[in-house]
């Protein structure tokens, strides 16, 4: 996850704001230098909870260069650490978007392990 890429960290529907202009990220409380995939698979769930099936989310993250050039088992292992930490809060933390959040992460893990990746997937 090391690296010198500037990443927001917490890109989520709540934090886009479209304008007139064009398209603004706000709230960078928790930005940090780090791989760049690591954006691209922080959005991953978030996608999954606007409504694609991971698969999707996957094909249309794999158009970014960061992704494909990651290796496969970096991101299979980041997927199911992600989702580990995610359950773990869900079971202490009531919140829906933390369970929400839970269930995308697990979806995504579960495709990373079980699931059809596309040949252009790393």
């Amino acid at each position: 996850m090391d690296g010198e890429t500037l990443i927001h960290s917490d890109l989520n529907p709540a934090n886009l704001i479209v304008t007139p202009l064009g398209l603004r990220i706000v709230d960078w409380a928790w930005a940090t230098k780090a791989a760049a995939w690591v954006e691209l698979a922080l959005l991953v769930p978030w996608l999954i909870g606007s409504g694609h099936s991971a698969e999707q989310a996957e094909d249309w993250i794999t158009h970014l260069p960061a992704w494909t050039a990651t290796d496969r088992q970096v991101l299979d292992d980041f997927a199911s650490k992600n989702a580990t930490k995610w359950a773990a809060k869900s079971r202490q933390n009531t919140e829906r978007w933390v369970r929400e959040l839970a269930m995308w992460t697990g979806e995504w893990a579960d495709h990373r392990t079980f699931g059809h990746q596309s040949a252009r997937e790393p």
